[in-house]
């Protein structure tokens, strides 16, 4: 799927690793606005999370990752929840990273969002995830439910 003519995801590509850690490029839209920051993390946390994923939300239906120090130079954090007993699933991603001058570090590039998902892009996004902290390589996209391809 071309991304430019996406409506609505979540993306993660690894763009850089050493021995010890790597970094994420962590790219959102919701259709209407969109934004990018780059983080650091290591395999465990993504593979812990993405354990969790599996089941949602029959097994818990209120599940957060974050990665870099929010405050920091820069932070990322996804929320999944239900929205209603209908099966209806919300995914809150908060980017963040500083663009802050020497003197003033309070200047920050930010943006929330809430885009929409169907399980099976979960479970898709579920199975990328483990590639991508178990390679350390790949990239990782949770598709918004807006974009079902039609025939």
């Amino acid at each position: 799927m071309d991304l430019n003519n996406l409506k609505s995801f979540l993306k993660l590509q690894v763009v850089w690793k050493d021995e010890h850690i790597f970094e994420l490029t962590v790219t959102a839209s919701n259709g209407r606005y969109f934004g990018t920051t780059d983080v650091y993390d290591t395999s465990e946390p993504i593979l812990k999370f993405a354990q969790t994923l599996i089941g949602f939300p029959e097994e818990n239906n209120d599940l957060l990752y974050e990665s870099g120090v929010e405050d920091g130079y820069a932070s990322f954090s996804m929320h999944f929840y239900c929205i209603d007993n209908a099966g209806h699933i919300g995914v809150g991603i908060h980017l963040e990273d500083s663009f802050g001058r020497e003197f003033n570090h309070e200047e920050k590039n930010k943006i929330t969002i809430e885009i929409m998902v169907e399980p099976n892009a979960i479970d898709n996004f579920q199975k990328e995830l483990i590639h991508l902290a178990t390679k350390q390589e790949g990239i990782a996209i949770l598709y918004g439910r807006d974009n079902i391809l039609s025939n």
